[in-house]
């Protein structure tokens, strides 16, 4: 499998938007989007992405509930039907269904061997990220 690198590192926080604040002025970062769950995405520049977001008690297929701090890490697979097929060939084992939006969006969770939760995250057009 050909992965084409990091899309996002995701982070738990009791106030999300203060987090997001936080970033924006101290580090540089700027408001890419808030979805209607009350999750940040803020960037700095086309290839670092932090999601910011408050503890998803019983939502979250990455983590114990309540949990502040890193959630998981979100790459991204140049094929993701067949990064997934591999992963599920080898047994690997998935915290969630592959998912695709209607926005051309794919998610899949799962975990390495230490228990840390990887993300597959494949967008439409991956975020401008890997254009030459």
């Amino acid at each position: 499998m050909k992965l084409l690198g990091f899309d996002h590192i995701a982070l738990c926080a009791k106030d999300p938007k203060a987090t997001a604040e936080w970033y924006i002025k101290y580090l540089g970062f700027k408001l890419e989007f808030v979805n209607d769950m009350g999750v940040y995405y803020i960037s700095a520049g086309d290839s670092v992405m932090l999601e910011i977001m408050a503890p998803q008690k019983g939502l979250d297929p990455d983590g114990a509930p309540n949990a502040i701090g890193f959630k998981h890490i979100a790459i991204v697979p140049e094929d993701f039907d067949s990064a997934v097929a591999e992963l599920q060939a080898a047994g690997i084992g998935a915290q969630s269904k592959p998912s695709k939006r209607d926005d051309g969006y794919c998610a899949f969770f799962f975990k390495d061997p230490d228990g840390n939760v990887v993300h597959f995250a494949k967008w439409a057009n991956d975020r401008r990220m890997f254009q030459k």
